[in-house]
């Protein structure tokens, strides 16, 4: 993959240049950003440009053989480690070598890949995924092995959040002192269950959402027409991955409109019975669909409060949400919105950590209803 792949992200590609022009490339470096922002598709990239013999000052060649092996996911000093469940009865045979063909498969086919599509690449079970402490040793055996192709070797690790504690103690020393001409590449989405003194060892670069506008060009490239493009642009949140499976969806714009609005109207009034049946209507979702909708729902609080207090320049909301607002925006004030958005981010941390949905919403609804009647 090129950097011209890469959606966006300009500032974050031109930093990448640049610690190679200057000489100045860290053995370790974690892209922190939210899903779908392109953390992995900007790792490969930058894999690709270190490695190419025929790079430019922009980008790599992309027609050698180093990068085409690179693209093609075959390049010999290219490693992957990332979450998997064990396949072997026995934990100490289980590492990710046993499932490299199918990520490979799962990021050749989307390369903006992420933990939930990764997952239904290889079970239809909710199962839990890790790094295993195996893993690790693996890490550290290819790695002390030379070069095969006589230059770097990459080691990125995916989703490192799920790198359990044993697992990242024992990549410590590796980490802090690698073998000549070895770089880590790790990625993360958060930093709240990965081990400071693996931050301590890293240089944090962070990835920022993609901004609508990226989104929006990018659909377009593809296609897609111009009014579909920009309602989709608006309710994905910068998640191109979200914004792909969305092409197919015929009014992306409706998504999570009247599911939030109905929710904001029953925990308004205090419909236990209706919000009892609401919980039950979403805790039949994928997580992926909860964690949309709860990003959706975060974003909603944040335009009605800008709403509320500048009116309506600043604020980015179809004519659907505009209607509602107009009800909805003088109950979201300086006094409640803070900890709304705590609530809502709250639960889309627990949604990822398998906690029973149905119970989650109905405890958050009866919280947010609380809020909604706090006065300015």
């Amino acid at each position: 993959m090129q950097f011209q792949d890469v959606i966006g992200q300009e500032d974050i590609k031109h930093r990448l240049r640049k610690s190679i022009a200057e000489g100045r490339l860290a053995h370790a470096l974690m892209l922190l950003g939210p899903e779908g922002a392109g953390c992995l598709p900007l790792a490969l990239a930058f894999v690709q440009y270190i490695a190419c013999p025929n790079k430019s000052e922009t980008d790599s060649c992309g027609q050698c053989a180093t990068c085409r092996k690179i693209d093609h996911l075959q390049f010999a000093d290219l490693h992957f480690s990332f979450p998997f469940f064990n396949k072997h009865p026995s934990p100490h045979n289980n590492t990710c070598s046993d499932w490299l063909g199918e990520f490979r498969a799962a990021l050749s086919e989307e390369p903006y890949l992420d933990v939930e599509l990764w997952r239904s690449h290889i079970t239809k079970d909710n199962k839990t995924l890790q790094i295993s402490v195996p893993e690790a040793g693996d890490i550290v055996k290819r790695l002390s092995l030379h070069s095969y192709e006589g230059g770097y070797k990459f080691q990125i690790i995916w989703m490192a959040e799920y790198l359990k504690s044993d697992t990242a103690n024992k990549l410590l020393k590796i980490i802090e002192e690698p073998p000549p001409n070895t770089l880590f590449i790790l990625i993360a989405s958060a930093t709240e269950q990965i081990l400071p003194t693996i931050m301590s060892r890293v240089q944090v670069m962070r990835v920022p959402r993609l901004s609508d506008e990226e989104i929006h060009q990018a659909l377009l490239q593809k296609g897609v027409e111009p009014t579909k493009a920009e309602g989709i642009s608006h309710y994905v949140y910068g998640d191109w991955l979200k914004a792909n499976v969305l092409i197919e969806n015929e009014h992306p714009d409706e998504l999570y409109t009247f599911q939030f609005q109905d929710w904001m109207r029953k925990c308004y009034k205090k419909d236990v019975l209706g919000l009892v049946r609401w919980a039950e209507g979403m805790n039949d979702l994928s997580r992926d669909d909860k964690k949309y909708f709860l990003n959706y729902a975060m974003d909603q609080v944040r335009q009605n409060l800008i709403r509320n207090y500048t009116g309506d320049p600043l604020i980015r909301m179809n004519g659907m949400e505009k209607d509602f607002s107009d009800k909805f925006a003088p109950f979201i004030n300086d006094l409640n919105a803070e900890s709304m958005l705590d609530r809502l981010q709250l639960a889309y941390r627990d949604v990822d950590r398998n906690i029973n949905t149905k119970i989650l919403f109905t405890d958050l609804s009866f919280k947010l209803h609380y809020l909604l009647t706090t006065k300015a």
